[in-house]
């Protein structure tokens, strides 16, 4: 399966640094279903995609290589999915002010699926690792 996945989750903003950045944490993804009804497993996270990302772990505005915006600080994969802190930069301008303001408030991940089951059942994928 070749297809990119996006999933959406909350967090909350923990304030500004002295320096101008902007502190973050919250749940990058957890094992509940998700708008379409799929579910990625907590599991999932530790089976190698999430080495490759903290290699270089960089926050994307709307999954655009382009827009950079700030860096995760810290990962946890607990037993409800991936728990994510994050410092958005000062140079992330009107983003930076969205968040403050409310107004944007959650994080979505992208992946390539390696592996995944279908609850035919059920209509909903269950995602099991990814790339």
């Amino acid at each position: 399966m070749e297809k990119i996945f996006h999933w959406t989750n909350s967090f909350k903003s923990l304030g500004e640094d002295d320096d101008g950045g902007l502190d973050i944490k919250g749940s990058a993804s957890t094992n509940s279903l998700d708008r379409a009804g799929d579910i990625i497993e907590a599991s999932a996270w530790t089976k190698g995609g999430l080495d490759n990302y903290k290699s270089n772990p960089i926050l994307l505005f709307n999954h655009n290589y382009d827009r950079p915006i700030g860096r995760a600080t810290s990962m946890e994969v607990n037993k409800q999915g991936l728990e994510l802190g994050a410092k958005i930069s000062k140079s992330a301008g009107e983003v930076k002010d969205l968040i403050k303001d409310g107004v944007l408030g959650a994080f979505s991940v992208g992946f390539r699926v390696k592996d995944a089951e279908y609850n035919e059942e059920e209509d909903k994928l269950i995602y099991l690792r990814k790339l």
